[in-house]
Parts: structure tokens; sequence; C-alpha cells
């Protein structure tokens, strides 16, 4: 059976692209540290597993929470700014390179939860998507890897310097490679410029 244009363009996608191919990536840019995070957005309702316990999320998130549609493909749930960043990042990746909007799908934006370490090390912090502040994407069709060493697959890559450009931070940086956030500089921004009320 013949493959489909959208299948063949997700395979494309999936290619692997050496990650020193792609450096420099994340500059100027660090992860948004818990305690930023707690005293801009507040802290859920600890305790947490590394299961989404969404009711547990802050009053300040609750508020800002909305889920919008993103592309015909998919939805995310998520604050508000956050959403407005990706979805002008998505125009312009998607204007960069066509055929990936009909294949790029997503794992999730808000879920309130602990870290899951790709290092299998146990982890007692926050995951920044407790703030719908981070979103893990991947391609229709195949699984959504963190941890792919030393390489990313080649949609990740074309994405990443869009992603810096807006202020958000790659997850290459702690070997998860499908996730973005909102990095601590930005997070900082937003609220300065008053875009966390």
């Amino acid at each position: 059976m013949a493959k489909t244009p959208a299948s063949s363009a997700a395979k494309s996608f999936m290619a692997p692209v050496a990650i020193k191919d792609i450096l420099p990536i994340n500059v100027g840019l660090t992860p948004a540290q818990e305690a930023t995070m707690v005293s801009i957005l507040g802290s859920p309702t600890i305790p947490l597993t590394t299961s989404c316990q969404n009711s547990k999320a802050s009053g300040r998130v609750k508020d800002l929470t909305e889920t919008r549609t993103i592309s015909p493909i998919f939805k995310l749930t998520g604050i508000r700014p956050a959403l407005d960043s990706v979805q002008t990042v998505l125009k312009r990746v998607f204007a960069a390179n066509p055929s990936l909007e009909a294949v790029l799908s997503t794992e999730g934006m808000l879920c309130v939860r602990r870290r899951k370490p790709t290092s299998g090390a146990i982890s007692k912090k926050i995951s920044n998507h407790s703030w719908g502040t981070a979103v893990d994407f991947k391609i229709v069709g195949f699984g959504a890897r963190g941890n792919t060493k030393q390489n990313v697959p080649k949609f990740i890559a074309i994405m990443v310097p869009f992603f810096n450009k807006e202020g958000w931070l790659s997850g290459i940086a702690f070997n998860d490679s499908m996730h973005f956030e909102v990095a601590d500089e930005t997070i900082k921004k937003w609220s300065k410029d008053g875009k966390l009320v």
C-alpha cells in the first residue's frame, strides 16, 4: 500500500539531526526556576505525583488557563500568554515549513505534576508543565521521545531557533528533546509587562 503524503512527511521530519549541527542553542536563556514560577504564578497544591493532577493548579494558573485550537491536528491547554506565544512561534514555523503543520502533534502543555527526569533519578521538583508554560511535541504516528542522545528529530531541529527567538528554552539542554518551556528570563519579563494578571 502506498504511503500517503502525510506519512511520508512524518517520516522525513523524524530523520535524526546531530545536535552539534544546530548549536548554539538557548543563548541567553535559562530554565525557569521553581522559585521564579512559584513567586510569579503561585504554587500548585502539594503533594504531587508524576501523573497530571490539574485540579491542583494554583489559583493564578487556573485564572489564566484556556484551551485553544493551535492547528488542524491539536489543541493545547495552558496559560494565555504562553498560548499566544506558541501560536506566534508556530505560525512562523509553518510558514517556513508548510508540510510540518499536517503532521505536528503534541503530548500536551498543562500537566500539574512532579518532574519526570530523563536520567532515571527521582525528582521532588515541580514540573514547569504545572504552570501551563511548557509543551511537548511529537510527529503523528511516532512517539514523543525525551532523551534522543546526540541527535534530535529534524522537526525539533527546525523549531528550536524559532522558539528560542520567542524566549522559549529547548529541553535539549537537559536531555528532553520534545520539550520546550518558557525561559526564566521570559516569565520574569511577562510578569513585568503585566501579561500574567
